[in-house]
């Protein structure tokens, strides 16, 4: 049966594992409906992740996505991937041990390979999911987000489902990884939950395309609200193409030699080496600045740059150094009561 829109869908409640195949405790029907046999096709690509835990506000169980017929599998950097004390449980029961493989940073995910001696053991072939090129998928699409919601699943179980539709794309003020940070590109916003165990699960069209990595809960600073959102697969392409084919030392991007040039803004901030960053207030600036052509003046609490919230002098700073000289950003400050925006073009350092 399935419920309505942004309700869990269980295809199957308790499976006693006997034998090869094993045994429902109550029938599992042939699917009958198109959602039913996109989800069917795609159960046997996705693994329950199980970790370190310990603390009560740590959960120690997630998902992940096979991605290739090696072993690798793709799933969130979450506290409870630890090595040694990780395993995946396929989509038949088999449970494997891992190898954990550095994060990437920019996207905070990460790569599980199962171990060579518990892939020789494996009595059916892995199933991996492959990225389309191009995704291009408009607001109202409807969605199928696959995940161990609250562990529900365990072995042969069956993952859980959730249905939606991609409500909006967004960066901008997020609460990601348990930090404010600038993510890279874009989240998918959709309207279903992400709750505790979807984690690292996948987001896929009503056809079966996959389309997104779930993330943790996100809060918006911005709106003080808590949204589900997935991280666009076109965007991991490259970290797991180098985890498959150099393996962990694939995981590490090379540094590139890349000449960082600062940027001339004027700006001075009240902030005096405190211990705990202070809000972002205009203590001077400069004659003949950027920030002066741009009216700012002491005094002034920057809130916002471009689209970017500004909570601390280090938000500023941190913001301003992925600035180019030449590039023209947008200033939200609040003076008084009254809240404004000015347009500052940056500068080079002479």
């Amino acid at each position: 049966m399935i419920c309505k829109m942004g309700c869990v869908l269980l295809f199957a409640a308790v499976v006693a594992a006997q034998g090869g195949g094993g045994f429902y405790a109550f029938p599992d029907r042939t699917p009958k409906t198109a959602i039913e046999k996109t989800v069917a096709k795609l159960l046997p690509s996705l693994v329950k992740v199980h970790g370190a835990s310990g603390l009560k506000t740590i959960q120690s169980y997630s998902t992940g996505i096979l991605v290739s017929d090696k072993g690798h599998v793709l799933t969130l950097d979450l506290i409870l991937i630890q090595e040694e004390r990780t395993k995946v449980v396929l989509h038949d029961g088999t449970v494997c041990q891992v190898e954990v493989y550095p994060a990437d940073e920019t996207y905070g995910v990460r790569i599980l390979k199962i171990k060579d001696e518990d892939l020789k053991k494996l009595k059916q072939p892995l199933v991996p999911l492959t990225i389309a090129k191009e995704q291009k998928h408009r607001n109202g699409t409807f969605v199928v987000s696959i995940g161990n919601c609250f562990r529900l699943a365990e072995f042969s179980e069956k993952l859980s489902v959730t249905l939606g539709v991609i409500v909006s794309r967004m960066r901008s003020g997020l609460r990601y990884h348990l930090q404010d940070v600038d993510y890279g590109g874009e989240l998918i916003v959709t309207d279903a939950p992400n709750n505790p165990g979807h984690y690292g699960g996948g987001l896929f069209t009503v056809g079966g395309e996959w389309i997104g990595l779930n993330t943790k809960i996100v809060e918006s600073t911005e709106t003080n609200s808590q949204v589900s959102a997935a991280i666009p697969t076109g965007e991991l392409i490259g970290y797991i193409q180098r985890c498959i084919t150099r393996g962990k030392a694939g995981a590490v991007e090379p540094e590139r030699a890349v000449k960082v040039v600062p940027v001339f803004h004027g700006i001075e901030l009240f902030d005096h080496g405190r211990r705990v960053s202070p809000p972002a207030y205009v203590e001077r600036v400069a004659r003949g600045s950027p920030g002066r052509t741009a009216g700012l003046r002491p005094d002034d609490l920057i809130v916002q740059i471009d689209r970017k919230v500004v909570h601390t002098c280090k938000d500023f700073n941190l913001i301003m150094e992925k600035y180019k000289p030449g590039q023209t950003i947008t200033v939200t400050f609040k003076r008084g009561r009254k809240v404004s925006q000015t347009e500052l073009k940056l500068a080079e350092v002479k």
